[in-house]
């Protein structure tokens, strides 16, 4: 497909959302969580299976729910219909990244630069094309984990490391736009009970999971951000996989809010970006379990 063409179709799939959008009350991030004395926002029920006994790390998952300086923005464009179109009953999120870490350096895959999965810091959003377009002290995250084998986290890690040094892996726009198109279809042209995570119906054409070996195998390398945390987690957290190929979910639809649905994903707190270096270090200070995972702090 040219760019031309591709150019267009985004163009009037913007012009859908912002039409979308503008038809939706206003609605702030739905918060299941209790305030803790010091004001700090920790999930309610902080509970992981103990399938892995004592043998066990956390991946971790920040996902966003930002407020962009422009509302043209076409990434608010692309939120707007995010938020019309889920069919579960989670917040209004619409970025996501990850890290092996509590550190405010996460690893996301947006637009611009010459690599384009970059470190994001909620504390120098300047430093990150994408952040940079964000109000910090009005954007939103939630950070979850997933419990994983010592094994699972290393090869997650090492798979990350290899992408981030990568000039190949690019976010494709036209991505963004198949997946529109799929989930307002879902949300108003498809029966309820196919609407949900883990039961949905996918397109005759869409393409099969796929396991590969980034040292033999030839990389996909065209995703958004949440497709490609979701390819991530299929090839190297077992759980993941097994859950994805039993219940055909391709991770090729997969958007910001079905990452917070995948078995084992549990949310830790919540924070402005402005706050999330003070609500993570109170965090581990009430869970000391986290404690060695929060260790570049100012």
């Amino acid at each position: 497909m040219s760019k031309k063409l591709r150019k267009i179709i985004l163009s009037i799939f913007s012009i859908l959302l912002l039409f979308l959008q503008g038809c939706k009350s206003t609605k702030a991030i739905e918060r299941d969580f209790f305030e803790t004395e010091d004001h700090y926002i920790f999930a309610r029920d902080i509970n992981f299976s103990d399938d892995l006994g004592d043998n066990y790390k956390y991946i971790f998952f920040r996902l966003y729910n930002p407020e962009y300086k422009n509302p043209f923005y076409i990434a608010n464009l692309l939120k707007g219909g995010i938020a019309i179109t889920k069919t579960d009953d989670l917040p209004e999120l619409s970025h996501s990244s990850i890290n092996f870490s509590l550190d405010d350096n996460y690893y996301g895959l947006t637009f611009g630069g010459k690599y384009q999965l970059a470190p994001e810091e909620c504390q120098h959003p300047k430093d990150n094309k994408y952040m940079k377009n964000c109000d910090p002290t009005k954007s939103e995250q939630i950070t979850y984990a997933l419990k994983v084998t010592p094994e699972e986290y290393e090869n997650t890690k090492k798979f990350i490391e290899k992408y981030a040094a990568s000039t190949k892996l690019k976010y494709n726009s036209f991505e963004a736009v198949k997946l529109g198109v799929f989930f307002i279809q879902q949300k108003f042209f498809t029966p309820s009970k196919y609407q949900k995570f883990g039961n949905r119906k996918y397109p005759f054409y869409s393409k099969k999971n796929r396991k590969i070996d980034l040292d033999k195998d030839k990389p996909e390398n065209s995703f958004i951000c949440s497709n490609f945390l979701g390819y991530v987690l299929y090839n190297n957290v077992e759980s993941v996989s097994e859950y994805f190929d039993e219940h055909d979910i391709k991770y090729d639809y997969l958007n910001v809010t079905d990452l917070a649905l995948i078995p084992g994903m549990v949310p830790l707190f919540y924070s402005n970006w402005d706050d999330y270096v003070e609500t993570a270090k109170a965090f581990v200070e009430e869970y000391p379990e986290f404690k060695d995972y929060l260790t570049n702090t100012p």
